[in-house]
């Protein structure tokens, strides 16, 4: 197992109620013990944190405002996902005849979202339509992508004729040219994981869910957001620190995404590929991710 599996193994036994102590568990692990040693007490502390924020946060923000059916030039569809924080709703906008995605956020986030993606331009990130007020709804549009997540789709067959290495490495080369477009522009996703992309059925993908993204510095990114599964272990242990924003962080994320779609039976240098990218030290991974993105390139080109 991997360092990041070993950690997920560790909380759902906590989550689970057993009484497990770090000492005991890391020394199953001799090769992490040091590691997991290190890491479990912070994961421990910021998943509890986690928990209390998200808590307080709904608790002291509105109630999300009940859609009308029309929301300046943007009908409303349908309800596509929902969460404690935002609802995505499918609408129509009548005033360019085309589909879109509508955000409604309960707090802040729309404005934040917005001023970031409306920086970002690339076929593989989701793009950015308008913004907007009506009455007590704050929402952003973005485009429609008329397929589903990673984490919903049978991706193994959504390119007929290629393997499921093939597959799994089409999809994280168009992850990584999106993410390493953005880092270009200074904007760190923060959150890569396969709930945020999405792919449309024709296996194009578009990175979602810049909730968290920011620059190195951004002040008014939260320290503890993020998905632990996916998160690189320099924001567990030095959360404030310069390397815990930095683009290394996203790279681990989309190896770890990587490395979960391969299995025993995978191509051993795509396994070396995603296991670079998750490497524990962030020098040990790849210099950028348009070098990652190369190395899967090179790799579908043999």
């Amino acid at each position: 197992m991997n360092l990041p599996d070993i950690i997920e193994l560790y909380m759902q036994s906590v989550r689970s109620g057993e009484n497990v102590s770090i000492s005991s568990f890391a020394a199953r692990w001799p090769q992490y013990e040091t590691e997991l040693k290190e890491i479990l007490p912070v994961t421990l502390m910021l998943e509890d944190v986690q928990r209390t924020e998200l808590t307080k946060t709904v608790a002291m923000a509105p109630e999300l405002p009940k859609i009308p059916e029309q929301i300046g030039t943007y009908r409303v569809i349908r309800e596509i996902g929902h969460g404690g924080m935002s609802a995505v709703y499918e609408v129509f906008d009548t005033a360019v005849n085309r589909p879109a995605a509508l955000k409604v956020h309960r707090m802040h986030q729309a404005v934040r979202e917005a001023e970031i993606l409306k920086q970002l331009h690339h076929e593989n990130i989701i793009a950015f339509y308008d913004t907007g007020t009506q009455d007590d709804v704050v929402y952003t549009v973005m485009e429609y992508v008329d397929g589903t997540s990673l984490d919903k789709i049978n991706w193994k067959t959504l390119f007929p004729g290629k393997t499921p290495d093939q597959s799994a490495a089409v999809i994280i080369l168009q992850s990584a040219r999106g993410l390493a477009y953005a880092h270009s522009h200074g904007i760190v996703h923060r959150d890569v994981k396969p709930a945020n992309i999405l792919l449309t059925k024709s296996g194009s993908v578009r990175l979602s869910d810049f909730d968290l993204a920011g620059g190195e510095n951004s002040p008014d990114v939260p320290p503890t957001g993020g998905t632990m599964k996916y998160m690189a272990p320099e924001r567990l242990i030095a959360q404030q620190s310069p390397a815990a924003n930095s683009p290394k962080v996203d790279q681990y994320s989309l190896g770890k995404t990587f490395f979960d779609m391969l299995d025993e039976k995978s191509s051993p240098d795509l396994l070396a590929i995603a296991k670079r990218a998750m490497a524990r030290i962030p020098a040990d991974r790849y210099e950028s991710l348009d070098d990652m993105a190369n190395a899967i390139e090179d790799w579908l080109k043999e």
